[in-house]
């Protein structure tokens, strides 16, 4: 990943629609729309989708789009919808009023702190194999905003997933740093996927994968910074609604990490109980009791390391921030791996959701009904 993204970029610039769908602003919405407008790209426009003018970003909008760039910032209202999730609803207003002009549909959540050359890299393997990739994708690093805990095993179990990224058989697109063709986007099925959908992404992933049978192409330059701002009752509000749209998404998926979760889990515990239980009948046993526990706990270690160091590589100018996430990667793996297990039980149950104040009954990949 490291040396892929060490890569020069080829000069190659297809003019891109870049889609944001937007509500509310936090302390982080302006440098993150400061970062979109400062793309070393030059033939792009930003088109930014919110569900009312009346949400205060709006004005945000406004004066970026004067003082910056006012021929590249395009504001649309959606207004509301009873028959998808509002993000996707913001994202089909948004291409609405694009043309055929625009060859390259690219996708940012408003939350997320793109660098410099996350567009061209994005764009970019869209041009090279046309009849081989059908989208590419990028991922989030959460960043912890303060000290809390929750920030730090957010980032730690977050990162466990995006180190699962990477081989064609298992990349899915991730809806905050996604990008395809136009063209693909309606040949491919996904705007008529996007008509009953909650998940813009898990669409995605099913269209290109699936129906056209493509492959969806990550690109290590295009990881981006979220900024971690949970606590206690947020983090498991938001683990436990992320999993529970990829088990209706995405069951195969889900079903993994739960497996994964819990052989973990089951490991590193059974190891030093069977340990205390074997020393009444062998010394031999003990010993081995410890070792596989030591053994796991050593590549837990390791591999917590690894993300760390590709983290450092992937977004030096968040390190300072994600090395407070150190001691979660590196010695408190079985307490994230706990935590993670927790969630995913959580969300074994029910197919309700809230989300930016909305509720949704999520009955299929495809299919939404909005509650109130």
């Amino acid at each position: 990943m490291r040396r892929i993204a060490a890569q020069e970029l080829d000069k190659n610039f297809p003019q891109v629609a870049v889609i944001v769908p937007i509500k509310g602003i936090d302390e982080h919405t302006p440098e993150n729309l400061r970062a979109l407008l400062d793309q070393d790209y030059p033939n792009y426009h930003l088109i930014f989708a919110v569900e009312s003018s009346d949400d205060p970003v709006c004005e945000l909008l406004h004066s970026l789009s004067l003082t910056q760039a006012p021929e590249r910032v395009k504001l649309v209202v959606s207004g509301h919808t009873q028959k998808r999730g509002q993000k996707v609803h913001n994202q089909l207003a948004a291409i609405d009023t694009t043309t055929e002009k625009d060859e390259i549909l690219a996708f940012m959540d408003a939350d997320a702190h793109p660098n410099p050359r996350w567009l061209h890299a994005l764009v970019l393997p869209l041009t090279y194999h046309p009849w081989y990739i059908g989208a590419t994708t990028g991922y989030r690093f959460y960043v912890p905003a303060n000290n809390h805990p929750a920030n730090g095993i957010l980032c730690a179990i977050n990162a466990k997933i995006a180190g699962l990224i990477g081989p064609y058989r298992w990349t899915a697109a991730w809806g905050g740093s996604m990008a395809m063709r136009r063209n693909d986007f309606f040949s491919y099925g996904v705007f008529r996927a996007w008509q009953g959908a909650l998940s813009d992404d898990f669409a995605v992933t099913y269209c290109v994968k699936k129906i056209a049978r493509s492959r969806i192409h990550f690109v290590p330059l295009c990881m981006v910074a979220s900024a971690g701002t949970f606590n206690w009752r947020t983090l498991q509000e938001f683990a436990v609604r992320q999993y529970r749209i990829t088990r209706v998404c995405a069951l195969s998926l889900w079903f993994s990490a739960f497996i994964g979760a819990l052989l973990f889990c089951l490991t590193l515990l059974s190891a030093p109980i069977a340990a205390i239980i074997a020393a009444a009948f062998s010394q031999r046993l003990w010993w081995t009791g410890l070792a596989v526990f030591g053994a796991v706990y050593l590549l837990a270690i390791w591999r917590g390391i690894l993300l760390l160091r590709n983290a450092r590589k992937l977004l030096p100018d968040h390190w300072p921030e994600i090395r407070q996430a150190r001691p979660w990667f590196i010695m408190g793996s079985p307490l994230v791996q706990g935590f993670n297990l927790f969630y995913l039980v959580c969300s074994c149950f029910g197919n309700t959701i809230t989300w930016r104040g909305i509720r949704y009954k999520m009955k299929s990949r495809t299919q939404t009904e909005v509650l109130g």
